[in-house]
């Protein structure tokens, strides 16, 4: 079937992750990694959402009840200076692990953002000397 005779038509797409402290992962989101506020309802509501770089997908971050899982979703940002990356987060007190670099194919590391939510960066392989 073609894709524009398919039923099911996707408009946006976007994840959500569990957060603890709605405010402070707004920060977070917003101050350390600079993504925008798209949407924001009254606090009661428990949920807002991020605009994600490419412009389509967003982050929807949901204010969990009950007991907060970190890995509830995971989040994964392509960067094109992973090392200067890696610099400008521990800059901004964000504990970083080491690198892994997969040759030929890929170099990330792990952060956890102001939740507790475990973020991989991830860049093309650095070039080894």
């Amino acid at each position: 079937m073609p894709k524009s005779e398919h039923p099911m038509k996707v408009s946006t797409m976007y994840f959500q992750i569990n957060v603890k402290d709605m405010e402070r992962a707004k920060r977070f989101y917003s101050d350390v990694l600079n993504l925008d506020v798209v949407f924001a309802p009254p606090p009661e509501v428990g949920w807002c959402e991020m605009q994600l770089p490419g412009g389509a997908p967003r982050l929807g971050l949901n204010l969990g009840e009950g007991e907060h899982s970190p890995e509830f979703g995971r989040m994964m940002m392509e960067v094109d200076d992973i090392e200067g990356t890696k610099a400008y987060l521990e800059g901004k007190g964000v504990e970083t692990t080491e690198y892994t670099d997969l040759p030929g194919i890929v170099t990330y590391f792990y952060i956890k953002d102001s939740e507790g939510n475990t973020i991989q960066i991830v860049s093309e392989p650095r070039v080894k000397e």
